[in-house]
């Protein structure tokens, strides 16, 4: 296992400051997110139907703040490639991300195009949602696979 060091502090066997730093990750990925959607929906997109727009804005900003949830989680929490091969484990993230990503798509589609809700607000519920979700579906043993410590994977049940 390769030792995680932040700031000169050797965090590597600590389970409180690898917790820490997946909230960290996790609450900066949802900014990450909200703001592209912003970017997107406001200025780089507008012009297409309410439907499109915010179809596409929620699948960029999804897609680019999964990517830098899963490289910053390898960086400061995760040790990528020591329970699955580097291919086996992106295919994981991606079958998660996609499932993710059409319950985001399905989440705004009824938020905005539906019932009328205001975009960004949707986009904050739809998040909290789908955290849920991803947790509960987690706990579960969602892919058939439950584990004790949802940071490191140590134990599985």
């Amino acid at each position: 296992m390769r030792r995680k060091i932040l700031f000169g502090v050797d965090y590597t066997d600590s389970e409180l400051i690898k917790l820490l730093l997946y909230l960290f990750v996790g609450g900066t990925a949802a900014l990450v997110e909200w703001a592209l959607f912003y970017i997107f929906f406001h200025y780089i997109l507008a012009g297409l139907s309410l439907t499109l727009l915010t179809m596409l804005a929620t699948a960029l900003s999804f897609c680019l703040a999964t990517l830098y949830h899963y490289f910053l989680g390898n960086v400061l929490v995760f040790d990528s490639g020591s329970r699955y091969k580097r291919g086996k484990e992106l295919s994981l993230v991606f079958l998660v991300s996609c499932i993710g990503l059409a319950f985001n798509l399905l989440l705004m589609y009824i938020f905005v195009s539906l019932l009328y809700w205001q975009p960004m607000l949707s986009k904050v519920l739809t998040s909290c949602i789908v955290v849920v979700w991803n947790y509960l579906s987690r706990k579960n043993g969602f892919l058939g696979v439950r584990y004790a410590c949802r940071i490191c994977r140590c134990k599985k049940i």
